[in-house]
């Protein structure tokens, strides 16, 4: 366990059993392949929420941006240490471009608006907070436990957030 802080391209060469000028030539610095790195990260994940804004009941978006929260291509132990790293590290950096930024506040805004559309008349950003805050919660769990919580179990332990927000609608 090196960190994003003691990763260096010889190291990343040698793992990836390539010569260290290819990554020089195709990133141009550690920090072009960290950033690399952090933006196929969440295109990945955006890849997996967005489809949920295409359904038009927001029970089933809603349900949607959770269930997108769990896949176990963005939820995996290595790729949660990832996450966490960048977010540990990112905003010192200037690895965590706007990109980055923008991508999350695309994903707030999304739960943001769904919330609005479940319950137009209560607060939905602190709806949408407090759901998004109990994903985060259930990432660092499975983050520290490792398989002791596994996305199966918190996607069903979200969910079940969900519906003790939402009993009427989830």
């Amino acid at each position: 366990m090196q960190g994003l802080s003691g990763t260096t391209l010889a190291k990343v060469a040698d793992r990836a059993g390539v010569s260290q000028g290819v990554l020089v030539f195709h990133f141009k610095s550690k920090s072009g392949l960290l950033n690399a790195t952090c933006r196929h990260l969440i295109e990945d994940y955006m890849q997996l929420w967005q489809p949920a804004l295409d359904l038009i009941n927001p029970a089933e978006r809603i349900t949607g941006l959770v269930r997108a929260d769990f896949d176990p291509s963005i939820c995996s132990p290595q790729q949660l240490a990832l996450w966490f790293a960048f977010w540990g590290e990112g905003n010192a950096h200037n690895w965590y471009d706007d990109f980055c930024r923008d991508a999350e506040r695309q994903r707030t805004d999304a739960m943001i608006d769904t919330c609005r559309a479940l319950v137009p008349s209560e607060n939905p950003e602190i709806l949408a907070q407090s759901i998004d805050c109990f994903i985060d919660g259930l990432w660092l769990q499975m983050h520290l436990q490792g398989e002791k919580v596994t996305p199966q179990d918190a996607q069903e332990r979200a969910l079940g957030h969900l519906h003790l927000l939402l009993p009427n609608i989830v």
